[in-house]
């Protein structure tokens, strides 16, 4: 079960980014190439904490015990692409596996839904959409998504597009905090864990 990343704590610095599980193959007479992409691809990002109040480096540190490095899985918000606006209850009509599109109903009908680089988080994966979204007269929108679907997702599991969230892990055992008077530092690297 995944921790819940403390609300309070934000950091100054963060890096997000995908990486795609896909395969080149190169000719050794022409160069040319094909490339194959499988599924798989992954979130990974980086944070960085700078002067952190003592209370703050205490909730970073307690949050890193609990993970016990790359063992425990924490959810962390995507800070920068929460929403505020109400499209209604979104939920899957249709997800199938290895798709690059997802169905939703429940969307206020005839509104623009989604735009291009908004997060949702769907049975706890977090995906970009790729091109903006508008809802039909019946509620129901299609997204473009930034990878594939892992798994086929039931119909009427919830859209969380609000606050969205990826499941992460260490990508280390170890961390270090950066220990000055009065405040800390340092930095932590993660993956989606799956």
């Amino acid at each position: 079960m995944p921790i819940a990343w403390p609300a309070t704590l934000e950091p100054q610095e963060m890096t997000w980014g995908m990486t795609y599980n896909n395969r080149a193959f190169t000719s050794t007479l022409s160069n040319a190439q094909q490339i194959v992409g499988f599924p798989g691809a992954y979130w990974q990002c980086s944070l960085s904490f700078d002067g952190l109040s003592d209370r703050k480096e205490r909730q970073l540190t307690a949050l890193l015990g609990r993970l016990q490095g790359q063992f425990g899985t924490v959810n962390l918000p995507a800070f920068t692409r929460r929403r505020s606006d109400d499209i209604g209850s979104p939920v899957v009509t249709m997800a199938e596996a290895l798709a690059t599109t997802m169905l939703l109903r429940g969307v206020t009908p005839s509104l623009q839904a989604f735009r291009a680089g908004d997060y949702i988080t769907v049975a706890g994966v977090m995906y970009e959409i790729t091109d903006d979204a508008t809802a039909g007269a019946d509620g129901t929108v299609l997204v473009s998504l930034n990878r594939r679907i892992r798994q086929t997702v039931l119909s009427g599991t919830p859209v969380e597009y609000r606050n969205p969230s990826a499941e992460m892990r260490l990508t280390t055992d170890a961390y270090s905090l950066t220990r000055r008077p009065m405040v800390a530092s340092g930095s932590i690297e993660l993956r989606e864990a799956f």
